[in-house]
């Protein structure tokens, strides 16, 4: 198009000119048209290739924009990447909980003679938390952390019926393991837990009866600690056979997930059930080393049974846990013996109140520069009333009368308490 505006302003020029041309005029306007003509060329041939560039740079730059959006894509999904992380994992987690906490707790007594008591005082002692995962038909896991308020309230020989002024608050792990179904009906469970020594301590059966366990005996029902259990039920036509056998840690105070004896404990439990789970009977034996250097032994047995009759619940055992070689403080060491046991009776009124009594005698044994004994005889009354499933608030009175063997101490008090336990 612009060729030919050019040949016709050429042309114009040429008829409006003054006079004729000549042959050499017309020759030199010739190559001023072709000089023209080719710089025209060379500009289109500039404004095609600038179009070009132009083109190349609109794709690099819809390249560009649509690596951007990939990128941009890629960031939003590495910042939701922990709360994805997050869910997958919480993804099937139950949680639940169990709150100890008391309105009133009150000790009243004599230590030695001398009239002590601590303060009326309310508050919280434990707070449980439950986490359960189960990844498939055979494999779960179980963690439940336990945050405890220590206010050292419960009377004990050798301390004054105090309660300390201002509570400090531990955190733990109480439980932590592994449960795995395997072949030929059994299961297994690998990690911390509460072994089925006595099945009222490792099951928590008591924790909705009463709000404190009688003094002196839940040291000796209590068993926690670090191992392996297998678990079968055997089914017959008049009774059923629940099994538990276990490969423990050493019987060492010092830490219940971790020991330095090679000398592990081993435990069986048996709790046959007959008319239905109306009669109960729970028996289990356990041995093993409980020192580090594994030379001195130790003995668990226990002998427990329950009957049920409409709303009437009897419960009763002996236990018995012995430990060679214990050290005493002033040297030498001797054999320690920590027995006793108990009897409770419980009746269930309806759905909302139930009523227990609970009477203990226990001697534990006390190493000094000799071994002494430590006997508590535990006497306890608790009423139950739920508020709803679950939650069980506990008024509850209890007697201790309790000596050491060689006479140098002596504690008698009484204890009132309106506990209340919830599990969630």
């Amino acid at each position: 198009m612009k060729s030919w505006i050019i040949f016709f302003t050429a042309c114009a020029f040429l008829f409006f000119s003054a006079g004729p041309a000549t042959s050499d005029e017309i020759s030199d306007f010739s190559k001023k048209i072709e000089m023209l003509q080719k710089t025209i060329d060379e500009l289109k041939g500039q404004v095609n290739e600038l179009k070009e560039k132009q083109e190349a740079q609109i794709e690099a730059q819809a390249e560009r924009d649509e690596e951007i959006s990939d990128l941009s894509e890629e960031v939003e999904d590495l910042e939701t990447l922990p709360e994805q992380m997050a869910a997958q994992i919480s993804k099937g987690v139950n949680i639940g909980g169990h709150f100890k906490a008391f309105l009133l707790d009150r000790s009243q007594g004599q230590r030695n003679d001398i009239d002590q008591n601590n303060n009326l005082s309310a508050g919280i002692n434990d707070v449980w938390l439950y986490f359960s995962k189960r990844f498939n038909d055979w494999l779960s896991i179980d963690i439940v952390p336990r945050i405890e308020v220590l206010a050292a309230a419960t009377p004990a020989l050798g301390a004054d019926i105090s309660r300390a002024t201002s509570a400090s608050v531990q955190l733990g792990l109480d439980e932590a393991y592994m449960s795995l179904r395997v072949p030929w009906e059994m299961d297994v469970r690998v990690g911390a837990f509460y072994p089925m020594f006595s099945e009222e301590y490792a099951r928590q059966t008591w924790w909705h009866e009463q709000y404190h366990g009688n003094n002196g005996l839940m040291q000796l029902q209590s068993w926690r600690s670090y191992g392996v259990e297998v678990y079968r039920n055997f089914d017959f036509e008049e009774f059923s056979l629940p099994v538990y056998l276990y490969w423990l840690n050493g019987d060492n105070s010092y830490s219940r997930y971790v020991d330095n004896n090679g000398g592990k404990n081993l435990l069986a439990h048996v709790a046959p059930e007959f008319f239905g789970g109306k009669f109960k009977v729970m028996g289990s034996v356990g041995f093993g080393k409980w020192d580090d250097d594994d030379k001195n032994g130790s003995l668990q047995w226990a002998l427990e049974s329950e009957a049920r009759y409409k709303g009437i619940s009897l419960l009763g055992g002996y236990l018995h846990r012995g430990q060679d070689g214990v050290p005493l403080t002033g040297g030498g060491v001797a054999d320690g013996d920590n027995k006793g046991w108990y009897v409770r009776g419980m009746y269930t009124f309806n759905s909302k109140w139930r009523a227990l009594i609970r009477y203990s005698d226990v001697d534990l044994s006390f190493a000094s520069t000799t071994m002494l004994t430590d006997n508590y005889k535990t006497v306890t009354f608790a009423v139950d009333y739920w508020i709803v499933s679950g939650s069980t608030i506990i008024p509850q009175v209890e007697y201790v009368d309790a000596r050491r063997s060689d006479g140098s101490e002596k504690l008698q008090y009484w204890r009132w308490t309106l506990g209340w336990r919830t599990t969630f």
